[in-house]
């Protein structure tokens, strides 16, 4: 802001000289002389200090600038001083002094300033140049300067004439200094431009220099004499001039780097006290070490852990309070009061020569370690091995039985109903049962058995130096301990247990191995009953081999079309014509054939392939059956079974009806059975269901009906249209007179609710005249046909075949 002032001061002031008002300012020629030579002498003082503090500036680089500009000053200085000698009335410098002589040497001053400061407006600002392209600079410059004494003084006549006495400056002289203006101005506008971008004190200076030098020249195009007041303003802005350039060398060569010097010692300060501040609040402990091997520093951390002050710790050699050792370690180190604790030592080189070690105790860690070993090897509730310590074990057990010849048992513990404890008593009785169980299992095992907890109510027992019978006894007494009551909040609840035993074999076997061998037993325990214990067969691992060979083929059979659909015809007693089919689905897999229902439908139930299974199964027969009606075959009414998962789903009806309106079957041809204890599960559900599917048009029966735990009270409310007799009451109808009660009543029920009664399993004429005797609606079984292919349907009703003799 100042530098712009005061340049625009001096333009207000050169425009008001040059409108003619410098007559009015109190001056006389005859001080010209002294005031001439005073500022003269001045200038070039400047000029040389411009020149040495350029030269002699700090750092052992240069910017360029400061460079060019410090040897150009002083070629500017030598040659104002040839100007100062060369004036008229001075002695001049190889003769006595003129106006011409001196304007010579004003000139070629002013073309090296105006050309160097034009050329520092495009010096690259970041580029610096070392002590040989100095060296270069101040040889051109003395080269320079020779040239112009040599031009001003042996050679006058290489310019024109530049003043006229009683005319004036000649036409050259003012072109020349013009030709300086615009030079000045033109590096004055550059320097403007780089000053606003980096905002630095040395380009404003530097535009600033530029511009009064500009100004200036504008005094030495109109003055008429040398010696009157237009001529020595002109000096005035150029001593202005040269201020400014001093000012601007001196920030670039001095100020510049001292105050880099005074930030790199401010963060040489913060750095030294921020490292000191880390060292301090370190958690670990920092000890500096000289090139000799004592301790030089120490940070709190270090006091504290070593029990030592850092006034007694200075000059200690560093194995006194850390053990030697090759890179970085775990050692043990050792307080001053003699206690010992681990700890992990880093070393580390530094550049002045000295090492720094840093001291983490890790005595927390070691015991946080050895906690977590312990929660991943025990049972947090019993303290128990877990699984993971029992398998380590176990295979300790296995290599020391075999290396001595002997044999060992796994016997896996479950207890059943514990879901029950939890539910009833809460999460902490169940816990009380556990804790109740190990001190029983605990009591009744021998030393160097071995009892762990596998998680939930499952636990583990290892018997060394087993056999069979061994076994056998002590699964017995684990069995009896169960059997007596568990207290639990004041009541006392009853349990019982199931136990898998798995002997070490005689070939090679691992930890997994033999636990794994031990569960499949246990759960041949627990499928034959509570109080059980089950010794481990290689059947049991065979059955369990194919069930999961069973189920990933299982899972790609309906994309692989491998399902098929049998029928089985619904026979009238009355007219002995089919009024129907049941479709009953069959696996039909490429290796293993024709696969019965009763091996893959509990499988499909269990793992949840029967909903994909029951759609396909409707779609399928739906579709058959509007086949049949546009083959023209009589009207048939399939039955389709639903399993009980498919029935508990929410929106059954919708896809039912989606089922009907894909193959465009008439719902009426279509019957759904349900088993009995589907529907009795939950009455009310099942009875909106059923509502809904009956507001489709379908058929709905009850399949199996007297084996479940039916209620006739339901039974009214359920919208239905058929019982089906259960085929374990038909088969014996004729010898047993319970199932032939039965069998009566139940076709009595159907008839009282206005339902129609279907018999299953048929297969002996005895059968179908008890039936037919007894008002039976349908029938279905052997007797009649076994479930058939479609193309045999087909063919059936081609013959017009009449199976039952009236």
């Amino acid at each position: 802001m100042r530098l712009s002032i005061l340049t625009a001061l001096l333009a207000v002031f050169m425009a008001w000289l040059a409108l003619g008002h410098g007559t009015s300012l109190p001056w006389d020629p005859r001080w010209y002389l002294t005031a001439h030579t005073a500022m003269e002498v001045f200038s070039v003082v400047v000029a040389m200090l411009v020149f040495s503090t350029g030269w002699h500036g700090i750092g052992r680089d240069m910017p360029i600038r400061v460079a060019l500009l410090s040897p150009t000053a002083l070629v500017v200085g030598l040659l104002d001083f040839g100007h100062l000698m060369s004036v008229q009335g001075m002695p001049g410098v190889a003769g006595p002094g003129s106006v011409g002589c001196g304007i010579e040497f004003w000139l070629l001053a002013r073309t090296v300033s105006a050309c160097a400061l034009l050329i520092a407006a495009f010096a690259p600002r970041e580029r610096v140049v070392g002590r040989r392209v100095r060296g270069w600079a101040l040889a051109a410059a003395l080269g320079i300067a020779a040239l112009g004494f040599w031009v001003a003084v042996d050679n006058p006549l290489a310019l024109p004439p530049t003043f006229v006495p009683g005319q004036g400056l000649t036409r050259f002289k003012i072109d020349a200094e013009v030709v300086l203006i615009a030079l000045n101005a033109v590096a004055a506008l550059f320097l403007l431009r780089r000053a606003l971008l980096t905002r630095l004190r040395t380009d404003r200076y530097l535009a600033a220099t530029a511009a009064v030098m500009a100004l200036g020249g504008v005094s030495f195009t109109l003055y008429a004499r040398p010696d009157d007041v237009m001529n020595m303003a002109g000096h005035v802005y150029k001593v202005i001039a040269y201020l400014c350039l001093h000012r601007a060398i001196w920030v670039a060569a001095v100020h510049a780097p001292y105050l880099r010097l005074q930030r790199s010692e401010r963060s040489l300060a913060e750095s030294e006290a921020s490292f000191r501040s880390l060292m301090e609040c370190a958690p670990d402990a920092i000890l500096l070490v000289g090139a000799e091997g004592r301790i030089t520093m120490m940070n709190a951390r270090a006091e504290s852990l070593f029990g030592v002050a850092r006034e007694a710790a200075a000059g200690l050699p560093l194995d006194m309070l850390v053990p030697a050792a090759a890179g970085d370690a775990e050692v043990d180190c050792r307080s001053r009061s003699g206690a010992a604790f681990p700890a992990e030592v880093r070393r580390a080189g530094m550049p002045s020569g000295q090492q720094v070690a840093i001291v983490r105790d890790v005595s927390e860690r070691r015991r946080l370690e050895r906690a977590l070993v312990e929660q991943l090897t025990h049972d947090a509730l019993t303290g128990l091995p877990n699984r993971n310590r029992i398998l380590e074990t176990l295979d300790e057990a296995i290599a020391g039985a075999c290396l001595n010849g002997r044999t060992l048992a796994v016997l896996v513990f479950d207890l059943h109903e514990f879901r029950k404890i939890n539910s009833g008593y809460g999460y902490g009785g169940g816990d009380d049962v556990l804790r109740e169980c190990v001190v029983r299992l605990s009591g009744l095992l021998a030393g160097g058995d071995m009892l762990a907890r596998q998680g939930g109510n499952e636990f583990i027992v290892v018997q060394k130096q087993s056999g069979q019978e061994a076994a056998a006894a002590l699964a017995g007494r684990l069995l009896d301990a169960m059997r007596e009551p568990f207290p639990i909040g004041g009541q006392h609840v009853f349990l019982a247990a199931s136990v898998g035993i798995a002997l070490l074999p005689d070939g090679s076997c691992g930890a997994h191995e033999l636990l794994q061998m031990a569960q499949v037993a246990m759960a041949a325990a627990r499928a034959d009953g509570p109080a059980r214990h089950c010794f481990h067969t290689d059947a049991m691992a065979q059955a369990i081999r194919e069930r999961v060979d069973l189920e990933a083929l299982l899972r790609h059979a309906v994309e692989r079309n491998q399902f098929v659909l049998q029928y089985q015809p619904r026979v009238d007693l009355a007219s002995g014509a089919v009024l129907g089919v049941e479709a009953l689905v069959r696996w039909r897999h490429p290796v293993l054939g024709l696969v019965p229902p009763a091996r893959f439908i509990p499988l499909a139930e269990e793992t949840g392939l029967i909903d994909d299974l029951d759609m396909w199964v409707l779609d399928e027969a739906c579709a058959r059956a509007a086949a049949w009606r546009a083959q023209g075959l009589p009207p048939l009414q399939v039955s389709v079974n639903l399993s009980a998962r498919q029935f508990q789903q929410a929106g059954l009806a919708q896809r039912v009806r989606a089922a009907l309106e894909r193959s465009n079957l008439p719902p009426a041809c279509l019957e759904i059975e349900i088993t009995e204890s589907t529907v009795m599960r939950d009455t009310g559900e099942a009875t909106s269901v059923l509502r809904s599917l009956k507001a489709l048009g379908v058929a709905l029966s009850i399949d199996d009906f007297g084996t479940g735990y039916s209620s006739l009270s339901y039974l009214k409310r359920f919208p239905i249209d058929v019982l089906k007799i259960d085929r374990s009451f038909v088969s014996d109808v004729t010898a047993d007179p319970n199932d032939a009660a039965i069998a009566r009543a139940i076709i009595a029920l159907a008839h009282t609710l206005n339902l129609e009664a279907v018999a299953e399993g048929v297969e002996t004429a005895e059968q179908v005249a008890f039936l037919r005797e007894n008002g039976c609606d349908e029938i279905q079984g052997y007797y009649f046909s076994p479930p058939v292919w479609p193309e045999q349907i087909e063919a059936m009703f081609a013959e017009r075949r009449t199976p039952v003799a009236t």
